[in-house]
């Protein structure tokens, strides 16, 4: 590499972890600002190379460190750099999408749980419990706006209403708890998808080829993610004969599974709305449907999902 070359690198990797400090800025106001960190990385790193794109991030963190704080510096470090280092591992390796989400998805698992730890251990804040207490005073909000209605406003339908609420927001909060990481698992996945995504349409505008997704048509699980989901819920199992209690293992894993096939589901109800030959309205029409009857239909999309799993509906080249 001749020296303009290298200087050039290092000038594109500085702007770039001017725009990563700009982000994590802009982040203290719009909060889901944070969650396209990873982006300009990915875009540096396709160009440039992984290894400048980890001396953006790294002068990115340091840089934020001293202007925002300590706290914001590591909350960057821990959550967001090797979540942003490995999806740009998977872009400059040509991965295929779905393998590169996958990357970044359990980058982002593994770092937020380390980020928990920190909380835990270093700081002393419990991240499940500070979140039970922001649901209670979610609560607490809620039931006081409810009491300021004045009486003449309060019919037997609304007192009902109130009354359910009452009902159930203890359990709503316990279910939060528990249910974390499955709630965790959904929001990793998500989260690395959107990046992917908006980082594959930046690519055209600078002229670099990542692979685009083709569409949440031909998404699919790998055949073996069966066969893991039945072998955790076995071991869960097994684990229960023991005398351990494994509720809240086996709640979060059923919850995996049936947010995986109504994905699944969703994914091959889309595919042959896609193939059918009516016009891209009636298309458009037909998906809105289907989202909105998604409560309603939620178990038959799962099973749409699990079928297609077992059979290929789609005939998809599966990994």
């Amino acid at each position: 590499m001749n020296r303009n070359t290298k200087t050039s690198n290092i000038t594109e990797a500085a702007m770039i972890t001017g725009i990563l400090v700009i982000i994590a800025y802009l982040s203290s106001f719009i909060t889901i600002t944070m969650f396209f960190y990873p982006t300009p990385s990915i875009i540096l790193g396709k160009r440039r190379g992984i290894k400048y794109s980890a001396l953006a991030l790294l002068a990115s963190d340091l840089i934020i460190s001293m202007l925002l704080g300590i706290q914001t510096g590591l909350i960057f470090l821990i959550l967001y750099t090797p979540f942003a280092l490995a999806l740009t591992y998977g872009v400059c390796s040509d991965e295929d999408a779905n393998k590169t989400i996958l990357f970044g998805s359990a980058a982002y698992m593994v770092s937020f749980v380390l980020f928990i730890l920190f909380l835990n251990f270093i700081m002393g804040v419990n991240f499940i419990e500070r979140l039970a207490e922001t649901y209670k005073e979610s609560f607490e909000m809620t039931r006081a706006l409810f009491e300021n209605i004045p009486q003449q406003m309060r019919s037997g339908q609304f007192e009902e209403y109130v009354k359910n609420f009452e009902q159930m927001a203890p359990m709503m909060g316990t279910l939060v708890t528990n249910v974390f990481p499955a709630v965790l698992i959904g929001a990793s996945v998500i989260t690395s998808y959107i990046n992917y995504y908006v980082a594959s349409k930046f690519a055209r505008r600078f002229s670099i080829d990542i692979k685009e997704h083709e569409g949440i048509g031909y998404f699919s699980f790998p055949k073996s993610f069966i066969i893991a989901m039945a072998g955790l819920l076995l071991l869960s199992f097994l684990l229960g004969l023991l005398n351990i209690n494994v509720e809240i293992i086996q709640l979060n894993l059923f919850i995996i599974v049936f947010m995986a096939m109504l994905l699944q589901g969703f994914a091959v109800l889309k595919f042959f709305i896609d193939k059918s030959g009516m016009s891209k309205a009636v298309k458009t029409i037909i998906l809105i449907m289907i989202i909105f009857m998604t409560i309603n239909f939620s178990i038959f999309y799962a099973l749409v999902g699990l079928v297609d799993l077992t059979l290929n509906l789609r005939k998809l080249n599966r990994a």
